[in-house]
Formats: C-alpha cells, structure tokens, sequence
C-alpha cells in the first residue's frame, strides 16, 4: 500500500478538488441560465415549433431522455408550486382526471434536496440539483475508499470515476435515478463504520443513506442500493467470521430497520398507488422475460465500455453518429457502463497484481452484477422469484452497481501502483502523487469531455416557453369549469423521431389547466379501463405504455372526463366542437357538455349555479342557497384518502362511473368539502418522523463523545 502522507489537509484538497470539479461541469447550469433537459425536441413540437425551426432537432431523438422536458421538469414545477403556497401537493389535479403526485416515488415530494424549489425555480433547480448529487455522490465514495485505507489520491480517482462514470452521466437527464443510485457508497461505508466498532456512527450513516435512495423516489434503484448493502454485510460478516474476528450483525440489522422506517413516508404511498395500477396485478410471464432478455447487454456492446459512442450517441444528429440501437428499442442510457479506459487498466492491475480480499470481492461481485446485465442465470432467478424486481423496469440499470465496483477496483490498483516505486524516501512521496495526478488527470480528459458533450445544456429560457396557444388556453380555460384535451395521435409516438405532438400530456402541469391525459410509470387502474373504453383500445401507445394519450373527440364517454376545450393540430367538423381560436398549427374548441362538477336536484335536473374553489389537494362547492341539489357529481378521479364533507358534516362518496366522485345531499345543503390527506401518508410521516428525530439523537450523541474525547486527549 502506499506511504501516506502526514500531511493533514490532503483529505480537504481532495474535497476542493471534487468540489471544483463539479462547479466546472455544471458551470453552465450553475452561473449561465442553462437546464440540463432535452429542449431540442421540445422545440419541434406544437406550439413551440416556429417558422425559424430546424429541419430536424440538432439531437437524436431518445424517448427516454425525452422524459427530462415530459415528466421530471413538470413535476419539480408542481412541487414548488405546492411549496410555495404551503400546501404540499400530495395529489395532482393535471393529470388523469386527478391523480395522487405523492404515489410515484419519482415525484420526490418528501426527498430533503427536493425542498430547494422553495427557494429555486424549477428549471434552476435542476442543475443544481445534479450539481449537489455529482458532490455528495464523490463524496460519499471518497470516504468509502478511505474506509478500505486506500490512500487519498486512489479514493480521489475512485470518486472521479463513478461520479462521472457512463451510468450518472447517461441517467442525468432523469434526476430521480441519479438521486437513489448515489446512496450506495453511503451504505456500504455505514456498514464498514459498523464491523471497524464505531458502530453508533454506522448504524446512522447506513440508515441515512438506506432511507434516502427509498425517499429519492426510483424503487428499482433503491431496491438494488439495497440489495447490494445486503450482500456486502453478509460478506463482511463472513470475513470477520473467517479471520477468527468479531462479526456483530446488529447494528446492520438496526442500521436496515431504522433505513427503512425512514423511507416509510414515501413507501407507503406509493404501495398503495402500485396495488391500484395496472401494474399492481402483473407477474412474472414467459414474455415479460423474454423483454428483459431483449434488453439485456450484448457481449458486443462491451465495446462501449472502451468507447462510449462506438455504436453511436443520440447527442449527435449526424447519420454517421447515432445510436443503432434505437432502431431495436434499445436506449443508450440503458446499456452505458463506461467509465475511462484508465478505469478498466487499473481494475486489472488491482486484480492480477494486488491479489487481497477487497481486490478479489469487489471483482468476484463485479463479474455476478455483469452476468445479470448480460442475460446470465442469476438474472432469471431474480426476475421470477424476487416479487416484483423484474416488472421495475431493465436489470441493465444495475450498471450503476458495476461501475462502482470497477472504481473501487480500479483505486486499489491505482494504489498498489503507487506503492511499487522504490525510490528513496525524499523522492517517492513526490513521485507517487505526480503519478497518481496524472492518472486522474488522463480520467477526467476521457470522461469529463465525454459527458459535456452527451448532456444537453440548453437555455431555461426555452423550456415550456410561453406561446399565443399557452396564452389562450390559460384565458378560455378556466380549472373550475373543465378540462383541455390535446390530441396527439397515438400512432405518431415514436421510438425513432421526434413525435409530431401537441402539448404531451404533463403540459398541463406547467400551464396550470386540467388534463384527462398523463404521462407516469403509474396510472389508476380504474381510470385506465375507463380510457380503454373511451378509445375502444389501449390509451397507451405501442412504443411507451406509461403515457396515455386520448384521441377519440367523437366518444360520448368523453364528456364525462369534464372536457370543456380541444385542441388539435386540424381542423375537426363536429357539431358539439365550437372553434374559439386558432394559429401556431393549432386549432382550439370549445365543447358542449357538462361542466368539472355538476349538480342535479329531485327530478335529476340541474341546479345553478355552483361556485368552486379548488386546491391541490382540496376541491370546495358553494351551492346556491335555497337550493334543491341532491346529487353533486365531481369528474375527478375517485381514490383512497379523499375525505368528504357536506354542511362542515363527514359524508360518503361513491364511484361515478366507476372512476369518478358521486356524493349524495340532504335538501338544502350549502357546501360540499373534498380534502386529500391519505392515511397511507399520515401513518409513513408519522414513522419517517419519530426515526429521523431518533437518528439525530444519536448523531448528536456521537459528535459530543468525540468531542469530548479529543478534549481529554
């Protein structure tokens, strides 16, 4: 191993230099009005599509990077609206006919970082966002790498290489993946605190970081955080075992137990939302495995873990560059598991050359986690017998976990390599670090370039930028009344251009107008059914079944969404369609129908008029006084943890339709009260509450020791 050095502020360069590190790759975000998300394509849609538009997006389409513009931004926006008007916002009103925000993990409601959109706008917010993972992230492996007594300059390496390696770099566009894979080098390092005896220490620092990738919100990736914490305390208790050492397994368990209660605010949820989609009923089948071997990595595409674009890169346009395994519903984020030639030589060099416990495990647990990516035995026994694991989404996304074992691998060997000059002693110091630096240097010119080039970094200014369509719908459209619907043909959806759309469907959320349509890995299951009847097929296109788009104007079912307005990108001859505005490519009607909530009296007539007040997570009808309402009828989306109230009096609301709200009246009732608060929430905040005070008890009782310990000494 290499001679440390006695200097004690190297620790706190390597930090500065992480720190610097990251303020440059982020600059642009960071100081210079740039989003990390793929407004290029955007661009060619309507109605930000102008006449000065590009033949063709300057980027290469990808449907899944196109979730940066379509789901993530959206949803950060609808978090800090609900921050800054105090009211979290737990349910979504623009999506779905409603929706419960707070059961897709993804939404991030409850993820401390997340709370910077109080003080953030959105579109800033994800830059500094990325920015703020990319540090904690090379932190979290700096420290770990010291755990393992590797020398400062290998543990910096090793923070370089995941930090900025193929999977954070190809994920950084969808920040919900990135926020829970980064949670691993937190847990391992907990659960090395705790077999070292300082177990006060990792008991927080594993239940810290166990409870965060749950709170980040991306359950696949937490799972795996998980089960790869799970692995490596087995492991370490078995070598403690072997070598005739203690192996206290305790504190991990209570580390995992207190983890978990942490993330139970965000868990909840977000079971019960998984129970009521129609994921919920799914299982392992023959198919769903043929899938994952369809998505599995090819031995081929290993080249790419030598160089990043030598099958292509959706980040250029030009026909020579892209992607080929678009044409095949391959994504590149998928199957990027670059991380630096130097990377890859000093794994081997770990393992040919070092030959000790860390280097032979980490490459042992680097070869299994391959296997699975690659289609190996292990991955079909995860998929059939681990519930639900396989119906997440690729184990291609495991890549995170090898990238990291390769950077670990690779500080090892790094530090063997240091620690093999024989110098004498006024020359070796000087000469490990110079080489030392300029291995890291040769890393950041092969990564650093690399992932500026593959992230896009374009003007907020351009992100859902204001149009006249915008303009007229926020003026016709009004929340209370009804909602817009956009019509992008289903067969227009794409996995090889950019799709002729017309606001996708979590526009909505931006603007501030309701939509019967939505885009999220969860959707409803009753709803759901109900579009499929709607559109007399499944509402979701081919080539993506978390989005439902909605087309059928002509349906009867249709006004029973509350659909007051249309938008479409032709002209549509119905009589129930009246044209108020047009221009842009866009035509915009309105509909005859129905308003969002109706009422009827004793014949089933309807009384007029109604004044609404509507929330996030609240809906209040005024009905007129005197009045003989019997019925009141709320095209909103009937769900668990809505509570309802007539006359300030809890009242029972039925399924209308199967999917909507009915609320019978007692003659002359004034006022009828819907409130969201889910029991599901109430009960995980309470759990994440008590733990997270407990947790801080015992950091603070942990720091005061050490205080007072350095004070006697």
């Amino acid at each position: 191993m290499a001679q440390r050095s006695n200097g004690k502020y190297l620790p706190l360069v390597a930090v500065a230099i992480l720190a610097a590190v990251t303020a440059g790759f982020w600059a642009p975000c960071l100081f210079f009005g740039r989003v990390p998300a793929t407004v290029q394509h955007q661009s060619w849609m309507e109605p930000w599509r102008g006449a000065d538009a590009p033949a063709l997006p300057a980027r290469q389409w990808d449907p899944l990077l196109w979730d940066s513009v379509a789901q993530f931004y959206p949803w950060r926006v609808l978090l800090r609206r609900g921050l800054c008007s105090g009211e979290l916002p737990l349910w979504s009103p623009y999506q779905y006919c409603g929706y419960p925000l707070v059961g897709n993990g993804q939404s991030g409601i409850f993820y401390p970082p997340n709370w910077l959109l109080l003080i953030l706008p959105a579109a800033k917010f994800l830059g500094v966002s990325l920015a703020l993972h990319f540090f904690i992230v090379s932190l979290l492996t700096f420290y770990f790498c010291r755990l393992l007594r590797l020398s400062v300059i290998p543990a910096l390496f090793a923070a370089l290489a995941f930090s900025y390696g193929g999977f954070m770099i190809a994920w950084a566009l969808l920040p919900t993946l990135v926020a829970s894979a980064i949670w691993l080098p937190g847990a391992l390092a907990g659960i090395e605190l705790t077999q070292r005896g300082r177990r006060c220490r990792g008991i927080v620092l594993l239940a810290a970081s166990l409870g965060l990738t749950l709170l980040a919100g991306h359950m696949q990736i937490a799972a795996y955080v998980w089960m790869s914490a799970g692995v490596y305390g087995l492991g370490r208790m078995l070598y403690n075992l072997w070598h005739k050492q203690s192996a206290v397994w305790w504190p991990i368990a209570a580390g995992a137990g207190l983890g978990l209660m942490v993330g139970m605010v965000q868990i909840l949820p977000t079971v019960e939302l998984g129970v009521n989609s129609p994921r919920g009923s799914q299982v392992p089948t023959q198919q769903g495995w043929q899938f994952q071997q369809h998505r599995s990595l090819r031995p081929f595409e290993l080249l790419t873990f030598v160089s990043p674009d030598a099958l292509g890169t959706p980040a250029s346009r030009s026909s020579a560059d892209q992607y080929w395994g678009t044409k095949f519903g391959i994504v590149y984020s998928e199957h990027c598991g670059f991380a630096g030639v130097v990377t890859l030589l000093l794994a081997l060099v770990a393992v040919i050359y070092r030959r000790d416990r860390i280097s032979w495990a980490f490459a042992a647990a680097a070869v299994v986690v391959l296997s699975v990516i690659m289609g190996g035995p292990l991955m079909h026994l995860l998929y059939f017998w681990v519930p639900k694991i396989g119906l997440m989404g690729s184990f291609t996304r495991l890549l995170f976990v090898y990238i990291f074992l390769v950077a670990v691998l690779a500080a090892v060997g790094l530090d063997h390599v240091m620690g093999r000059i024989s110098l004498n002693s006024q020359l070796r110091g000087g000469v490990c670090y110079l080489l030392g630096v300029a291995f890291i240097a040769v890393l950041l010119f092969e990564i650093l370039p690399w992932g500026r080039r593959f992230i896009p970094m374009q003007p907020a200014t351009d992100l859902y930028r204001p149009t006249e369509l915008t303009r007229q719908i926020q003026k016709w459209c009004d929340p209370t009344e009804g909602r817009v619907l956009a019509i992008t043909p289903r067969r227009a959806w794409s996995l090889l251009h950019t799709p002729n759309a017309v606001l996708p469907p979590n526009s909505a959320t931006v603007y501030g107008y309701l939509s019967p349509q939505g885009y999220d890995s969860l959707s409803i299951d009753d709803y759901y059914e109900f579009a499929a009847k709607l559109e007399h097929e499944p509402p979701a296109p081919v080539e993506n079944g978390n989005m439902m788009l909605l087309e059928n104007y002509n349906s009867p079912l249709l006004a029973r969404t509350g659909v007051k307005w249309v938008v479409a990108m032709a002209p549509l001859q119905v009589p129930e369609l009246a044209m108020i505005w047009h221009g842009e490519g866009t035509y915009l009607y309105r509909v005859k129908g129905p308003n969002r909530f109706h009422v009827f009296g004793r014949e089933g007539n309807p009384v007029e008029p109604i004044a609404a007040r509507t929330g996030l997570n609240y809906v209040k009808l005024r009905l007129p006084p005197s009045s003989a309402a019997r019925v009141v009828v709320a095209r909103d989306t009937w769900y668990p943890g809505w509570h309802y109230f007539v006359d300030g009096r809890p009242a029972v609301a039925r399924q209308h339709l199967g999917v909507f709200r009915r609320l019978e009246l007692a003659g002359g009732a004034q006022s009828v009260l819907m409130v969201y608060y889910p029991a599901t929430v109430l009960w995980g905040l309470f759990v994440t509450l008590v733990t997270t005070g407990a947790l801080a008890a015992v950091a603070s009782g942990c720091w005061m020791t050490a205080r007072m310990s350095c004070s006697r000494s």
